[in-house]
């Protein structure tokens, strides 16, 4: 797959994609094939497909992004800096969430109950429920 999703052959990841390298619940952890795409892709494989990326120590979760039918981004809920809502603080890990209009993803808020809800089986798969 390539970083926007486009299908190639079957046994040919481009250098520029993405490889999977395993699976949390229903969703794929993917990693980038090459340092230019260290972020998840913008558009899925597959409809409702929900892709994750962990930080380089293999356990935390950076962020996982949910797609919908029509393969576009949904929501991505993030653990990592996010400066807008830390006082501009780029080293500390912020649990927060980006809802997406189309490919535009719009700017980042703290988790509601609602998204909290909503998402709680994989925000208790890694270990971020309960943190605010």
């Amino acid at each position: 797959m390539s970083s926007r999703g486009a299908v190639t052959d079957l046994n040919h990841v481009p250098t520029n994609g993405y490889s999977t390298v395993g699976y949390v619940l229903d969703a794929k952890i993917l990693k980038g094939n090459s340092k230019r795409f260290h972020s998840l892709p913008e558009i899925s494989h597959s409809a409702d497909t929900v892709y994750v990326r962990f930080k380089p120590d293999g356990v935390t979760l950076h962020e996982i992004r949910f797609f919908g039918p029509d393969h576009l981004p949904i929501i991505e809920i993030a653990f990592h800096p996010e400066p807008k809502l830390n006082n501009g603080n780029k080293k500390e890990n912020v649990l927060h969430y980006h809802k997406y209009d189309g490919l535009n993803r719009l700017d980042p808020e703290y988790l509601t109950d609602e998204i909290r809800k909503k998402y709680k089986k994989y925000l208790k798969e890694f270990g971020l429920y309960d943190k605010r």
